[in-house]
This record gives structure tokens, C-alpha cells and sequence, in this order.
């Protein structure tokens, strides 16, 4: 009897020690994800919370993930229509390429899908020289544009993210950069399209068809399978829209995702996994923020805040509104207190003011936790009022005339009156003598 009580415990224990085991593998599955990456972060795109990091400021090769700031930088100094001629040094870069020619004609658009979706390094360098006259002159306005977006460790030496020591970044600018780069529709436009066709140039008779290296965007079929949650699923993925692969022997498998659900977009980055599993890593990230965050409402775009005294304007008040909505993402299980609302509004308000022109900011906190913040911008544009000599003076007409009708007479005016005065004085003193 004794023994049977004693194996009753004893198994009562071992059941309860697995029980333990596997609740706790469990809630660690589910609330910290697992990644074979060495580095890796997924943010939100809309406030920049930090969802999930690992290692995410370690030095690391950004392979052609590098190729996101050579295209924002293309779209923010050039026309999509203009044209570029390609140099005689832009073709003979190695790696991956679309094989353009000394003197061959590209839109700069045509140059942009082979750059995003062929990954293409040739048009890298031909697109940096256009724009800075040398691959060195454009990294050095590369690594300026990065620390205006945030990028805080990051050190660009050419267009392309051929190896180089020197070439490095982190998970966490790489996201910042992302981040950015999907607000600019060209771009964002681009990222998402699995096909595109540049037609025959002036050197080139035959069309070139060109892929996206992203298989998030296509990938189906046997060759383009994961093991994923315990089953073989396709790499495709239909939340995924854009943004950039990479990969060279250095940096190994590099993906900037972004993904996008009911309006809220994640943006992951995986860098130096290995083969398929900078896929995995990536839809892991992505489905770790959705399923285990919820966002929460703190600002409608264009919402009613203030009206301010405007000073020296047509208009005496202005509104102010939200430039942008704003959601929080806090974990599912979690709860928000109060939400206290602080405006900070320019000192001075003074006329001309255009519309969406930034007059300050409105912050949230809870509790004093910083929540997030968005710029209060003017409903409307106020124009400086005009009083009659601001009048005059914007027209050349009204000016001509006021100063010939008003000013001229009145300078010969004075000038007959101290002529007057002058020759009585002289008077004067001529009969005192």
C-alpha cells in the first residue's frame, strides 16, 4: 500500500514537472519568437516600436539590402522619366547584373526595377554616377542620408553592397531606412511588382525580362518550400509586399520584409541566416507581431486640435490638425490607462502660413510612458495681410503710379519749400548787414 502511494506521488510529480515543461516551451514560443538569424528586428511601421530584437546593433554585411538607399536616393534627386546614359566603367561590374552597355539609354525608372528586382550591381553604379559623378561621392551622401533617417552605426562605401570591410550596417538602421523608404510610392510601387520588361534600347535588341528576387512575392511550388509551424508550406506570402533580398558569401541570406494587415504594416529585417531560412525567420517575425499585438487608436489623420491667433494674417484663427493617424502597438494581453494628450504649439504664429505647414506637435503618454507623438499641421494656408503699401509694392503698376502721383510731388514739395525757406533766410541776413 505504501508503495503504490509512493508511486501515485512520485507520478503525480514527473506528470506535473512535463506539464510545467511543456506550458512554459509553449508561452516561450508564443511571446518570444525563435530565429536561426543571428540578427534580426521587426518594428511597426507606423509609430517605430521595436516589436522583437536579436542583435539588432551588431556590425553586419548588408549585402544588396544596400540597394534601398541607392533607389531613395535616385527617386528623391531624379524624374522617373529622365534618361541616363550609361558610362563606359558602369558595365563592367561584377556580381549580379542586367548586362547594360557603354552608351545605352535608361529611363530612370527602367533602371530602378532592374536595380530592386534583379538586384542588378551594374545599374547600382551606373545610377551613383549620374547622380554624384563617382561611386565614392554618392556613398558619402548615402551615409548622410542614413543618419537624417536615424541610422545610427551604419557606413556605406558603395551603391551596390558588393563586399567591402568597411561596408557595414545594422538590422536596426536597415529598419529605419525600410521604414522610410515604403512611404515614397515609387518605391513602394516597385518593391511589390514581380515582373517587369525594359524593351530594346539603342544597344540592346531583345527585351529584358526581368524577376523579383523576393520570393515572399511569388514563391510556389516545390523548390519553394518552408518548414513552417510543423507543416511544408509555399515561401509566397500574401501579406508580404515588398522589400529587398540580399546575399553574398560574406553577409549570407539578408531580407527586409514588409508585410501589411488591416492597415498596419511590419517591417522586418533578417541578416546572415542561412538559405531558406531567412524566409521562416522573416514570416516568423511578421506573424509574431500580428498575431501577439494589438493596435490601439491614438489619432485620427487630420483630426481637430487647437485653433491658435494667427498674427498679421488675412484670417485671424487658424485650426490645427493631425498630420497623420497614430496607432500604439501594445501586446494582446495588455492594457493602456489613461492616455494623457500634451500640446506643444509654436510661440509665435505669424502670416503667410501654408496649408500643412508644421505648428507643433501633440504627445501621448500613459503614465508617464511615452507613447508616441504626432506634428499638428495648418488646416488651411492664411496669407499676410495687406495693407496699402504692401499693396503698392506687389504691383508694378500701383507703384509707377503712387510714385508719381504721390512721392514726386511730395519730394518736390519739400525740395520748393527748403528752397523757399533758404532764399528768406538769405533775405534776412542780407538787411541785418
Amino acid at each position: 500500500m505504501r508503495k503504490r502511494i509512493v508511486l501515485i506521488f512520485l507520478f503525480i510529480f514527473i506528470f506535473e514537472n512535463i506539464l510545467i515543461n511543456i506550458v512554459n516551451a509553449f508561452e516561450k514560443s508564443e511571446f518570444s519568437p525563435e530565429i536561426t538569424a543571428p540578427s534580426a528586428i521587426l518594428i511597426d511601421s507606423g509609430s517605430g516600436d521595436i516589436l522583437y530584437e536579436k542583435n539588432a546593433h551588431t556590425l553586419m554585411y548588408p549585402a544588396s539590402t544596400t540597394k534601398i538607399m541607392t533607389a531613395i536616393l535616385a527617386i528623391e534627386s531624379l524624374d522617373l522619366s529622365d534618361t541616363v546614359v550609361i558610362d563606359k566603367e558602369s558595365p563592367f561590374t561584377t556580381g549580379s547584373r542586367i548586362y547594360i552597355q557603354e552608351g545605352e539609354i535608361f529611363t530612370v525608372e527602367q533602371l530602378l526595377y532592374a536595380l530592386l528586382l534583379q538586384s542588378a550591381n551594374d545599374v547600382a553604379v551606373a545610377l551613383a554616377k549620374h547622380i554624384s559623378g563617382d561611386v565614392a561621392e554618392f556613398a558619402k551622401r548615402m551615409n548622410e542620408r542614413a543618419k537624417e533617417l536615424g541610422a545610427k552605426n551604419t557606413h556605406f562605401v558603395n551603391s551596390s553592397g558588393l563586399p567591402d570591410e568597411a561596408h557595414v550596417t545594422t538590422a536596426y538602421d536597415l529598419a529605419l531606412i525600410a521604414r522610410y523608404a515604403m512611404t515614397l510610392p515609387e518605391f513602394k510601387k516597385i518593391v511589390k511588382t514581380v515582373h517587369y520588361q525594359i524593351p530594346p534600347t539603342n544597344k540592346q535588341t531583345e527585351t529584358r525580362y526581368l524577376r523579383n528576387s523576393n520570393r515572399f512575392l511569388w514563391g510556389t511550388g516545390n523548390a519553394n518550400k518552408i518548414s513552417y509551424r510543423n507543416q511544408w508550406i509555399d515561401i509566397k506570402y500574401d501579406l508580404i509586399d515588398g522589400i529587398k533580398t540580399g546575399y553574398t558569401v560574406q553577409a549570407q541570406q539578408c531580407l527586409v520584409a514588409s508585410a501589411e494587415k488591416n492597415g498596419h504594416r511590419l517591417i522586418s529585417v533578417v541578416l546572415k541566416a542561412d538559405g531558406k531560412n531567412v524566409y521562416k525567420d522573416s514570416r516568423t517575425l511578421i506573424d509574431y507581431g500580428f498575431e501577439h499585438f494589438k493596435f490601439i487608436k491614438l489619432s485620427d489623420a487630420y483630426e481637430k486640435i487647437e485653433t491658435v491667433r494667427v498674427k498679421a494674417g488675412e484670417e485671424k484663427y487658424l485650426n490645427l490638425v493631425t498630420e497623420n493617424s497614430l496607432y500604439k502597438p501594445i501586446p494582446q494581453n495588455a492594457k493602456l490607462n489613461k492616455i494623457d494628450k500634451i500640446i506643444e504649439i509654436d510661440q509665435s504664429i505669424v502670416a503667410p502660413i501654408s496649408a500643412n505647414q508644421v505648428l507643433g506637435k501633440l504627445i501621448f503618454r500613459s503614465d508617464d510612458k511615452y507613447l508616441g507623438e504626432v506634428n499638428l499641421i495648418a488646416e488651411k494656408a492664411i496669407p499676410k495681410k495687406e495693407t496699402w503699401l504692401t499693396i503698392i509694392n506687389s504691383n508694378f503698376f500701383l507703384k509707377t503710379t503712387f510714385l508719381f502721383l504721390v512721392v514726386f510731388p511730395f519730394c518736390c514739395a519739400v525740395l520748393l519749400a527748403a528752397v523757399i525757406l533758404i532764399h528768406r533766410m538769405t533775405r534776412k541776413k542780407k538787411r541785418f548787414f
